[in-house]
């Protein structure tokens, strides 16, 4: 895809030391991930690379925001994310993950194609509760939130007066007995 060919990275040209690329991860880049629960966002990813004769180390920084859906009122908002991850690749004689952070490539390879690990840093950096800024509910959507306090208290009286009604059982008060002992 040509929005994703930047992310190749040609890096047998490159002296030993430390380069720097820079990439914008906005809508059209998360749009090429099939399944991405990312629509929205502004990032600014920065990679920091610094080649040995038998190795790459990968520096990831990712510094932006992206709009999430609060997960108490179903609004999206917009969050700050900032990311650091370090990755390591090897060259050996095939392609072989070792552990989440090193990946062994062929030395024959001439390229790195870094658009998937900016994509795993973000999606895994992502909260995993989604609330609006400051985890107050007085940023939350009212009317949402009323629907919600109707809904279970409606919920609450139900139940209630379910366990009003139905008698229980006296084969299982024995059982009841031995969970408090």
């Amino acid at each position: 895809m040509k929005t994703l060919k930047p992310f190749e990275i040609a890096f047998v040209g490159l002296s030993n030391g430390i380069h720097e690329f820079s990439f914008a991860l906005g809508d059209e880049f998360f749009a090429c991930f099939e399944g991405s629960e990312i629509t929205k966002a502004a990032l600014d990813g920065k990679l920091i690379m610094n080649k040995k004769n038998n190795m790459l180390d990968l520096e990831f920084v990712v510094k932006g925001k992206v709009e999430l859906n609060c997960d108490r009122c179903l609004d999206s908002f917009w969050d700050e994310l900032d990311i650091h991850k370090v990755f390591y690749i090897k060259f050996g004689e095939k392609y072989e993950e070792q552990s989440d952070e090193v990946l062994i490539i062929p030395s024959t390879e001439s390229h790195i194609h870094v658009a998937h690990l900016f994509y795993e840093f973000v999606s895994l950096g992502l909260p995993v509760k989604r609330v609006h800024p400051g985890g107050e509910s007085n940023s939350c959507d009212a009317d949402t939130l009323e629907q919600m306090k109707k809904y279970l208290l409606d919920k609450e009286k139900n139940k209630e007066n379910s366990d009003k009604e139905s008698p229980t059982d006296s084969r299982w008060d024995a059982l009841k007995n031995l969970k408090f002992n």
